[in-house]
């Protein structure tokens, strides 16, 4: 029973299943919080997967690892339409509208890794 009310609250890509103090912590004790100005996604091989987000710092919020106008590349969680990645604590971002975006807040762990899937995307840096 709980697994089908677990299935039936999951409303797609962007669906996680851990309290949102996990993610609100994730983003609090994140080493790095950068602004990307998108230059290209790669999606996955498969229908969902990372992406990799590539661009370059447009600002830097919280660290001294990067700099603004450093390149970077990050991988992000992402879906492709109709996908069905496993159930968890990953925030799938859509590969269509993560490939459209011009800019995205990263919160990185020390190894330049995102942190519990926190990515943002943004419309202006």
């Amino acid at each position: 029973m709980l697994v089908a009310a677990l299935l039936a609250a999951w409303s797609g890509p962007a669906a996680a299943l851990m309290p949102p103090y996990v993610y609100e912590a994730g983003r609090r004790d994140a080493a790095s919080v950068i602004v990307i100005a998108v230059q290209k996604v790669t999606p996955p091989r498969e229908s969902f997967g990372a992406c990799t987000v590539t661009g370059t710092v447009a600002r830097v919020e919280r660290g001294t690892t990067y700099k603004p106008g450093q390149a970077v590349s990050i991988t992000v969680p992402c879906a492709g339409p109709g996908a069905s990645p496993p159930l968890g604590g990953t925030i799938w971002q859509p590969v269509d509208t993560l490939a459209k975006s011009r800019f995205g807040r990263a919160y990185l762990d020390a190894a330049g890794q995102v942190v519990l899937s926190q990515y943002e995307q943004l419309t202006a840096p």
